[in-house]
């Protein structure tokens, strides 16, 4: 099987790149399909990661949102996108 399909691929060096460019939506797919694969990999590796600042002592609050977030158990570093709020109060007047 395997030298058969060594063959076929002798006889046809260009057919995947002839696919790729006859098809750029398999491309964006396989690029997608690369990205995700890729970032589950790095979620892996943060498993049970204890490297983390002391954020019980920090002033500010932290939550953690987002789809991602069951595979995170145990995990005490983690990259993200922060956003940071000013606090509001009903007080407040303009500068």
């Amino acid at each position: 099987m395997l030298e058969s399909q060594k063959k076929w691929r002798a006889r046809h060096p260009d057919y995947e790149q002839q696919r790729r460019q006859g098809n750029p939506k398999l491309v964006e797919t396989n690029r997608e399909r690369q990205r995700h694969r890729d970032q589950k990999r790095r979620l892996q590796r943060l498993a049970k990661n204890n490297l983390a600042l002391d954020l019980k002592h920090s002033v500010s609050e932290v939550w953690l949102l987002g789809p991602k977030l069951r595979d995170l158990d145990k995990n005490n570093l983690a990259s993200a996108q922060v956003l940071i709020l000013p606090l509001l109060t009903s007080a407040s007047s303009p500068g």
